[in-house]
């Protein structure tokens, strides 16, 4: 049986981003190399023995000034510097830098949200869970969900959210958890369900025939999720935040129609 844990706040308590990326130990500072040799008297004693390498300088921190510079490399390169480029653009919207995140988004001067939505179908697992990461803490803001579900980039934001739970990759969860954040905006719900995605110039099709429609891969995640999925795991947890997610869809009674169509409620209740 699939449940939905309530959380012990309210709706703002909810609104979940994985905000903190550990970063890697720095590697120990080089040894002096020994020179294993017996002591060949004063002279020996008095040679200098080689100094260890110094230590790189930090990374400067970035700044909301080096986001144009960040989001051409993001979009012009690929593998390792693109990642470098989308840890920076999440650096500047995390737990740290929550300021930024109303700017980023709302400010007009920047369209982050295509370049990171784009981010999300990289077969690099580096660059797909940073831009997971900086989309959940850009969705946490009230002012940023009406852009994000309702705004220009809106359909490659919700499009790229549900092609990673649909490919069942490992960040579904976030993804799960971001669409939720975006769902407490209550003027999204059926902008968000009714997302059913069709190859360019070809007539649109409504959510219920489209095995691509949000609500398809909704179905699909929780009908093929294990009875009983291993707690903690990226499956449990896709769970999980998906029924939060159904919940906050259902409250349309458009929606909750649409719902009562598929197997999803026979999910939940089991």
């Amino acid at each position: 049986m699939v449940s939905f844990r309530k959380s012990k706040s309210k709706k703002k308590a909810a609104e979940v981003a994985k905000e903190e990326v550990p970063e890697k130990a720095a590697p120990p500072e080089p040894k002096p190399e020994e020179n294993g040799k017996a002591d060949e008297g004063p002279a020996a004693k008095s040679e200098e023995k080689p100094k260890p390498a110094p230590a790189p300088a930090p990374s400067k921190p970035p700044t909301l000034d080096d986001i144009p510079e960040l989001l051409k490399t993001m979009t012009e390169e690929k593998g390792e510097k693109s990642a470098a480029a989308t840890k920076r653009i999440y650096e500047l919207c995390d737990v740290g830098h929550k300021q930024n995140r109303v700017p980023m988004v709302c400010s007009g001067k920047w369209d982050v949200l295509t370049p990171l939505a784009k981010c999300l179908t990289q077969e690099s697992g580096d660059g797909r869970h940073l831009a997971c990461l900086a989309l959940n803490n850009l969705s946490i803001p009230t002012e940023n969900k009406r852009v994000m579900a309702l705004g220009p980039a809106s359909k490659e934001v919700i499009g790229g959210l549900c092609k990673v739970i649909a490919e069942d990759k490992q960040e579904s969860y976030l993804c799960c958890i971001c669409l939720m954040n975006l769902s407490f905006l209550e003027a999204s719900i059926t902008t968000i369900l009714q997302h059913s995605p069709v190859d360019e110039g070809a007539s649109p099709i409504p959510p219920l025939d489209n095995p691509n429609s949000l609500i398809r891969v909704l179905e699909k995640l929780l009908t093929n999720s294990p009875s009983a999925p291993k707690s903690g795991s990226g499956k449990s947890e896709g769970v999980r935040w998906a029924c939060g997610l159904i919940k906050n869809l259902a409250k349309s009674e458009e929606n909750a129609a649409l719902f009562g169509q598929t197997e999803i409620p026979r999910c939940v209740v089991e």
